[in-house]
This record gives structure tokens, C-alpha cells and sequence, in this order.
């Protein structure tokens, strides 16, 4: 997506008449967004910009080897070498030689190289930091997109993204920790941002008064052409523009609720300082349990970290959805007198202990800087590997920091979370009248909203969830409401978005006539236990009075390889939109085409398998997908390649596979990716080749159909 910047002059400091204003430059081609107005805590505002800078940098992804000095150093070699060849050659090659020979290299020769080469490295690190704080256009790589400044009636708060994208930063500061009079145009705008700025963030003091200035001029006046007057087109990322919604999609979720006392934080910050794990596990393990203090453990060192003196309520209804029901509620977890530092207490049998871990933890030094001034900080966790929030609580201000669930899982790439909560299906009508509803009134809550518009409850949150996917609103945890927060000039389209996760697609595929349940029962009052089989794949759900999935467990590669870390898989969706009767889109009559995958045969097999493809007609692709449907449960149920075997039942001879088949024929199907995944994963189960699982389940499904036959 291509945006348009135009910024008259930059963002700064400026010196005033008995103090100075912190200045920053709008972006004239949005509408007109001002703010003007004194800090009563300009330091505390100095601390909590500087955290939202260091997000901004953030970029904790593991990155590769730098090999550059190595080969230039190699290639340096080769041209010497060459160098000395010519000139032996020149000379006479004996007498060279016999002179290289009778000199005994210096001492020392070895070190003084490698001290030069890291002098030389030094310095060209050194200017390319240089070239970082004084190129706007290379700085420009590394901030994607501008800061959003928005100015609401309550609150003005500052949002960014990481480098990386896995980690998002919001500053609200309300609008009582202004003093003075207050000039304010309501809107979202960027704001000009550069390393500059954040130097003058670092000269605010008490001793004067701070201003803070979301300049209008530019948009009072003529500036095309004037002095300071410039014109940027960024292309900006379709990651930047997703992980805004999967950031609304995590804040939605129901969520746990800790308060972490801030020594607490303090302690963990400082061993990850003074401390660098060398194996894993990297985490930070939370346990919980029902009735005493939260313990937090620094993996793999198990140092506990105990929060003590907090009252911890497990609020499901951190979400604007609607309040849940009583037994749904998880326990609060409350202080604890002060026990041994090396266990947790014996006695649990008051509750269940819940064990949640969260990875990517040295990203939390962003809040370093917060710790002298807040006040609280509160936690918000959705489960292990699922993204958490941070929220520091201070004077007037809260700093907000989002982390998905791993350094190198980016909002971006992967956790679909919106899929776990709410309908799956939006009303285009009741979503535009939310949209409209929410610029009225610029916040609303759930119920604010659900009694404005008259809407259900799961249709209304999945039209909130689509409206932030959109970029147009945004949840604030801290005052539990919607703000209307336009981050582009121009709503989001689908285009722009990327189309629906394909685990949706499929998944209301697979809800029309796939989907045969086992086992449907009520647990825990209001919460759904459901077994289901899923065209051949065995799939568990809980899901709670509002059909949101809570827990789940399938069969599938999808699973395998995610969890619930990337959002539910096909499977799963599937069965939650069976049991829920959410209403399906009538389906395409044009027949979805498949990609065409190499799939390994015996050579037998594929005989086999062609001469009933034929006599039945039907093409070889379909038998072969009933096939893998009829026998992939069992053969997965076995513990061994001989129990796998032994499902067969001793049929043709012929037809029994080798662990290792030596006669193989690779034919093209167009079969789902997923399936090619799932032989994969059986093979290296058992240590067997593809090939000799596709003949194991022709042999598993001829039985199965004999014995239906």
C-alpha cells in the first residue's frame, strides 16, 4: 500500500516564552488533527516516549551470521595469492622460493592481524550508525511506517510497531494530565518521527513547562513550495497494516489477569541483564494457582519470582463480550504469606494449578525505563505460546506493550487469533452501522454499543473484530472501550488485507457435510465438551456459553506444527461452526482447484490402485483421496511400523510395503497440501519411506471397504 506524507517542517523542540514545546509535525494529507496543551508530568511523559522509541527499534529476531568481513578478507587472500603468483613468475622462482623459505614469519603476526581487521570493523560499524541518524531515507527502512498520534475527547495516546513486528506499543495520557487551557482537533494523524526527536525527548525537565504540540500551521496555510515543505510516498508493508488487526484480535480475546508488582519486574529485568541463558527452555513459566500469590519462573535457571501483596482476579471478561458465566470464572489468585523461594506450596487442593509460559521475554527491557514511575503494572495472558500484554499504570499515563507469542512470530506471519472468539461470519450492514455509531461518539462499550444498535452479541463483536482488522477502531484494555481509530486515510480493504485465512475457507468447507460428532455434552455448567470426526480426522473441543473455543486438540499436520498458537485449524473451526449453526456463505459452483504434488507409489500400488480407479470410474486422485481419508486415523493410532503393518491383515502379498520401497513411482496429484504433510509426518514416525505409508494405507483402506462391503 502506497502512503502519502506531507510534513511541514519537523517534529521537535521549541523554545517558548517561559518554557519550550515539544512539536510535532501532523501529516498534512490526512484531516486536520490538533492538540495544544501544557504536561503537568513532563518527565514521567519523557520516560514512557522513550519506552515507546525503544519498541519502535526493537528488533530481537535471530539474524544470520554477518559473514561480510570473512569474505572480503577471502577475497583479499585470492588476490594476493594471485598477486604473488606474477611475481615469482617475474623473478627467478628458485630464489623466491629459497628466500621465503629461509625467513620464519613474524611473531605475533596472527594477532596484530585480527587487532587491525577489528579496529577496521569498528569504525565501519560505527558510520553506518552515523548514516542510520543522519539519513532520512534509510532511517525510513528502519521505521516503516510513522508513529499514529490520535487526540480523542479523554485521551491523547501514541501507538508504533517494532522493527520486527513482534511487538506493538501504545502511550495513552489522559487529557487530566494536562493543565492549562486546551486547544484539541479531534482525529488520527502520523506524526513526522525521526532518532532527532528522541533526543529532545531527553532534554524535558520539571523546572520549566513542557508543551504538548500537535502542530496545526501546516494546515492553515499555502505550503506547496514553501521552506521545510516536503512530500514522502512510503510503501508501506501489508504485514504493518495485519498486525494492527491481530493486535486488536489478542486484546479482544478473554485473557487472565495478573498484577505484577513493579519490584517484581524489576527483579526479572535485572537477572535477564546480568544473566544470558546458553540452552532452553527461554521462558517466562507463570504459575497459577487458585488462592495464593502468582509465582513467575526465569527459565531454565527456575528462579522464582513471587508477586506478593496483589489480589490477581482471573477476569474472563476482559473482552467487551458479554460477561460470562459464573462457572466459567477461573479463580482469582491472591497473595500468599512469604514462602520457601524453591517450590510452590504442597497443598493444592484448593484449585488447579494453571501453567502458562511466554517466550521472547527480553523484549520486556522496553519497560525499564517505566519501572521508577508506575504505579502498577497488570498483565493480561490468553495461554502459553499466545501473545501477552503489559500494561504500565503511572500518573495520568498508561504504556501499553503488546509481544506475540515468540520473538520470530510476528503479528504479521501468523496468529490468526480472531478465528478462536466470536462469529466467524460478519453482517456488512451491522458493521457499518458500528463504524458509524463508534465516529460518533469516538468510545463505547460493549454493551454501549450492543444497546445502541440493537445488535446480537456475536454478531456485534465479530463486526468490531472486522472494523479493527480494517483499521478503524481499536480497544483500549485500560478504560474497557472501543475508540474510533482510523490508521489510514482510506478503510482497508481486502486487497490491501490479503483474502480470508485458509484455515477459514476450508473450515467452512468442511462444516457443510464433513463434520460427524461423537460426543456433545455439557462440563463446568456453562462450557461444551465436543468429540468430532472431521472426513477422517478425530478433533476435540471446549467451547464456552458463547461458542468461543477455549481448548482443542486434532490429529492434523496444521495442529501438529501450531496448536492453538496460530489460531484453530480447519478441523477445529469446522466443528465449532457445526455445533454453533452459524450461517455458512452458499458455496461456489466452480470447483476449487488443487495443486498439483508429487506423491510417491510402489510401483504395485499405483497397478493396483489405477485398475480400481478405472473399474470404478473415477480418477486417480480421488481414489487415492478416499484412500488416505479411510486409513490415516488407524495407521496414526499405531505405536509401531509392525502394529501399522499388521492393520492390513495379511492381505496381498504383493501389495505389503517394505519399510523401504526401492521400486517407486512419483505421479502428480492434485491433492491438499496438508496431505503430502500428514505422509510426511507418519514417515518419519515410524522411519519409513513416503512411499511405503501410501501402500500401507491402500492395503488399510481395501480392507476397511471389504469389511463395509
Amino acid at each position: 500500500m502506497n502512503v502519502e506524507l506531507r510534513y511541514l517542517g519537523h517534529s521537535g523542540l521549541r523554545e517558548i516564552a517561559g518554557g519550550a514545546a515539544l512539536s510535532f509535525a501532523p501529516n498534512l494529507a490526512r484531516p486536520k488533527v490538533f492538540f495544544d496543551s501544557a504536561l503537568k508530568h513532563p518527565l514521567s511523559f519523557r520516560e514512557a516516549m522513550s519506552a515507546l522509541h525503544d519498541v519502535v527499534i526493537g528488533d530481537l529476531k535471530s539474524q544470520p551470521k554477518d559473514r561480510s568481513a570473512w569474505l572480503a578478507w577471502k577475497q583479499q587472500q585470492e588476490l594476493d595469492e594471485a598477486q604473488l603468483r606474477k611475481d615469482l613468475f617475474k623473478s627467478s622462482r628458485r630464489e623466491e622460493l629459497s628466500k621465503i623459505a629461509s625467513e620464519p614469519i613474524p611473531p605475533g603476526l596472527e594477532a596484530e592481524f585480527h587487532k587491525m581487521h577489528g579496529i577496521y570493523w569498528r569504525a565501519r560499524r560505527k558510520w553506518a550508525s552515523e548514516l542510520a541518524l543522519n539519513d532520512p531515507r534509510l532511517f525510513r527502512h528502519l521505521v516503516p511506517c510513522d508513529p499514529v498520534v490520535t487526540v480523542a475527547p479523554d485521551v491523547v495516546f501514541f501507538e508504533c510497531f517494532s522493527k520486527d513486528e513482534s511487538s506493538y506499543g501504545c502511550l495513552s495520557v489522559d487529557r487530566d494530565a494536562f493543565e492549562g487551557s486546551q486547544e484539541a482537533g479531534l482525529g488520527t494523524t502520523n506524526v513526522d518521527y525521526s532518532i532527532g526527536l528522541y533526543e529532545h525527548f531527553q532534554t524535558l525537565r520539571t523546572y520549566r513547562e513542557t508543551r504538548l504540540l500537535v502542530d496545526p500551521t501546516g494546515f492553515e496555510v499555502s505550503t506547496e513550495g514553501t521552506a521545510g515543505f516536503r512530500e514522502e510516498k512510503i510503501d508501506l508493508p501489508p504485514t504493518w497494516l495485519r498486525g494492527f488487526g491481530q493486535i486488536q484480535a489478542a486484546m479482544c480475546l478473554p485473557s487472565r489477569r495478573i498484577d505484577v508488582p513493579v519490584e517484581a519486574v524489576y527483579a526479572i529485568l535485572s537477572h535477564l541483564k546480568r544473566h544470558r541463558e546458553k540452552t532452553g527452555p527461554r521462558s517466562l513459566r507463570f504459575e497459577l494457582v487458585p488462592g495464593r500469590a502468582p509465582v513467575i519462573f526465569l527459565e531454565p535457571w527456575e528462579i522464582p519470582v513471587v508477586c506478593r501483596g496483589v489480589v490477581c482476579p482471573d477476569e474472563v471478561d476482559t473482552a467487551p463480550a458479554p460477561a460470562p458465566h459464573p462457572s466459567s470464572s477461573l479463580g482469582p489468585y491472591r497473595s500468599a504469606p512469604v514462602r520457601p523461594s524453591n517450590a510452590l506450596p504442597e497443598d493444592r487442593s484448593r484449585g488447579q494449578t494453571v501453567s502458562i509460559k511466554v517466550w521472547g521475554r527480553r523484549r520486556l527491557f522496553a519497560l525499564a525505563r517505566l519501572l521508577p514511575l508506575a504505579e502498577r503494572v497488570e498483565v493480561r495472558l490468553l495461554g502459553s505460546g499466545l501473545p501477552s500484554l503489559w500494561i504500565v499504570h503511572m500518573r495520568g499515563m498508561r504504556f501499553t506493550l503488546a509481544l506475540s507469542g515468540w520473538t520470530a512470530n510476528d503479528w504479521s506471519s501468523g496468529a490468526n487469533l480472531e478465528l478462536m472468539g466470536g462469529a466467524l461470519r460478519t453482517d456488512a450492514r451491522l458493521t457499518e452501522r458500528a463504524s458509524v455509531q463508534l465516529e460518533a461518539v469516538q468510545r463505547a462499550s460493549f454493551g454501549e454499543l450492543a444497546a445502541a444498535l440493537d445488535a446480537p452479541s456475536d454478531q456485534l463483536l465479530a463486526s468490531l473484530h472486522r472494523l479493527a482488522k480494517q483499521g478503524q477502531i481499536i480497544y483500549d484494555h485500560a478504560a474497557h472501550c472501543y475508540r474510533y481509530r482510523q490508521v489510514m486515510p482510506v478503510i482497508l480493504s481486502e486487497a490491501l488485507l490479503g483474502p480470508e485465512h485458509p484455515e477459514l475457507t476450508e473450515g467452512m468447507v468442511l462444516a457443510r457435510d464433513a463434520v460427524r460428532i461423537q460426543r456433545d455434552e455439557r462440563v463446568d455448567g456453562a462450557r461444551r465438551a465436543v468429540v468430532a470426526t472431521v472426513k477422517a480426522t478425530q478433533c476435540e473441543a471446549v467451547l464456552d456459553g458463547d461458542g468461543a473455543l477455549k481448548k482443542g486438540k486434532c490429529s492434523c499436520s496444521y495442529f501438529h506444527k501450531h496448536a492453538l498458537r496460530a489460531g484453530p485449524c480447519r478441523h477445529l473451526l469446522a466443528v465449532r461452526l457445526h455445533v454453533s449453526g452459524t450461517p455458512l456463505p452458499p458455496e461456489l459452483p466452480v470447483k476449487r482447484e488443487q495443486p498439483l504434488l508429487p506423491v510417491a507409489f510402489p510401483r504395485a500400488t499405483l497397478e493396483d490402485m489405477g485398475a480400481a480407479a478405472r473399474a470404478a470410474r473415477k480418477t486417480l486422485a480421488d481414489v487415492f483421496d478416499e484412500t488416505w481419508e479411510a486409513s490415516f486415523q488407524r495407521i496414526l493410532g499405531a505405536r509401531t511400523w509392525a502394529d501399522a503393518v499388521k492393520l492390513g491383515g495379511g492381505g496381498d502379498a504383493r501389495l505389503m510395503p517394505a519399510r523401504v520401497v526401492h521400486d517407486v513411482v512419483e505421479r502428480p496429484l492434485p491433492i491438499a497440501a496438508d496431505v503430502a504433510t500428514e505422509i510426511r509426518r507418519v514417515a518419519d514416525r515410524f522411519q519409513v519411506s513416503p512411499a511405503a505409508v501410501v501402500g500401507l494405507a491402500w492395503v488399510v483402506a481395501r480392507r476397511e471397504g471389504g469389511r463395509k462391503g
